[in-house]
């Protein structure tokens, strides 16, 4: 990032390729529409290009980038207040007989979708980005206690939504 800040085209590629998949699957996870992420993440690097200047040495570029990501993200949220499945690919139907744990993944992924977006954020943040909380605290801009509570309403709204399926899964 200290050689971007200098407008070297070549280290902006760089970094564009090193973070380009995972500010992907950020923005996937938080608008639930393939089509969108891939804007929201366009203009993610646009913005850090833009902005390049203002970002100081030293500091955590991933999670300069992901806060720029989430305000994009919550942004889109607010101007297009249709949503969209969170996978096309994934069928979102009954758990019952579930061929492999794809099923179960498709199914905990639909239930992630559903989950409204304060908790849905921190969740997707903590347990597939891999945060920390002091890291999650810092994109999102939300006190410690906050962010924890969060992430635990998240996880007890999956448990009572995904508990009929598994307790499918054991009757067959």
């Amino acid at each position: 990032m200290r050689r971007v800040r200098k407008d070297d085209q070549e280290a902006f590629r760089i970094l564009y390729d090193r973070y380009k998949s995972q500010l992907f699957i950020y923005c996937l996870r938080m608008m639930n529409d393939r089509d969108t992420a891939k804007d929201v993440l366009q203009e993610v690097f646009i913005r850090v290009h833009a902005n390049r200047e203002r970002y100081e040495p030293g500091t955590n570029f991933v999670g300069w980038a992901h806060t720029i990501a989430r305000n994009l993200c919550l942004n889109a949220r607010r101007d297009t207040k249709s949503h969209t499945s969170f996978d096309e690919t994934a069928s979102y139907g009954s758990v019952s007989r579930p061929d492999s744990d794809v099923a179960l993944r498709e199914q905990v992924a639909s239930e992630i979708a559903r989950l409204p977006e304060i908790y849905r954020e921190a969740l997707i943040l903590r347990e597939y980005e891999g945060h920390s909380y002091q890291e999650i605290v810092k994109i999102t801009g939300l006190t410690m206690s906050t962010v924890k509570f969060r992430i635990f309403k998240a996880r007890e709204i999956l448990r009572e939504r995904l508990a009929w399926g598994l307790d499918e899964l054991r009757e067959d």
